[in-house]
């Protein structure tokens, strides 16, 4: 059985402190997550802040673009007492080469650049295994690759179906495809035909894919209890997840007791 790394999803949200924060990524790593998944965007001073969102609406009900406000105005906002967000430096400087870091390039249309300097300038590329460069964009997984072919980039997707292609064609080193129930409000991403165990149904195909050719696979964002066994199960590589412990518990159990979790869960 391989080791699974489980991926702290924009932190450990459990405790209800802000995702993409320090505190939420010192808690996930207090709480043994092997890794961290976040966000980053490119202020209007060319400077990278870790944040979900395009717009500051959904957490502090500002419609400010990230990409129109400098470094300094997002690094001194609050989002909740005492705590704000976090430069890209600050996150390097805390848990660079310390544990696996996923980041999410967003739709900015630039950044590459200043990502990959970044990258260079804290000694990242040192350990490789603890890195990995993933977005939905084409455009800025070419780009990575372009100015610097070593650092691993992976794909991210809604749907399974033809993401090994892509990703192959992409010079991809992983895919990281949705594995969970799918949302009632992604009609406008799947066609209403695409059920779960439809959905599902590529997913699983894509993994064994995805192996064959040496890709690595990282589903997201895994909370189920009955998805994160059929993850394990499955080989993947990493798991991005919200339920930190929970999947910590049954890839432990899953590595000492092969028999405690059933393969034929679909």
């Amino acid at each position: 059985m391989k080791y699974i790394k489980i991926l702290a999803h924009r932190g450990y949200l459990i405790n209800e402190e802000p995702g993409n924060s320090i505190p939420a990524f010192q808690t996930a790593v207090q709480h043994r997550a092997d890794g961290l998944e976040f966000d980053v965007h490119l202020t209007a001073d060319n400077r990278l802040i870790c944040f979900h969102d395009d717009t500051l609406e959904r957490e502090l009900a500002r419609s400010d673009a990230i990409k129109d406000l400098s470094y300094k105005e997002l690094t001194s906002i609050e989002l909740s007492e005492g705590i704000t967000i976090p430069s890209l430096e600050e996150v390097f400087d805390l848990f660079g080469n310390k544990v696996t870091l996923n980041i999410e390039l967003k739709s900015q249309k630039k950044g590459e650049k200043e990502l990959v300097e970044m990258i260079h300038q804290f000694n990242l590329t040192d350990d490789l295994t603890k890195l990995i460069v993933s977005s939905f964009f084409y455009t800025p997984l070419k780009k990575i690759k372009t100015i610097d072919p070593e650092i691993p980039t992976g794909l991210l997707c809604q749907s399974s179906k033809n993401q090994v292609q892509v990703a192959r064609k992409l010079n991809c080193n992983a895919i990281h495809p949705y594995y969970d129930i799918i949302p009632s409000n992604w009609v406008k991403f799947h066609s209403p035909r695409l059920t779960t165990v439809f959905h599902n149904f590529y997913f699983h195909r894509s993994i064994k894919k995805a192996q064959k050719l040496g890709l690595f696979v990282t589903p997201w964002t895994v909370n189920s209890e009955k998805y994160l066994k059929a993850a394990i199960q499955r080989q993947v590589d990493n798991i991005i997840t919200d339920n930190v412990e929970i999947a910590l518990e049954l890839r432990d159990q899953c590595l000492y007791n092969k028999n405690d979790i059933s393969p034929d869960l679909f």
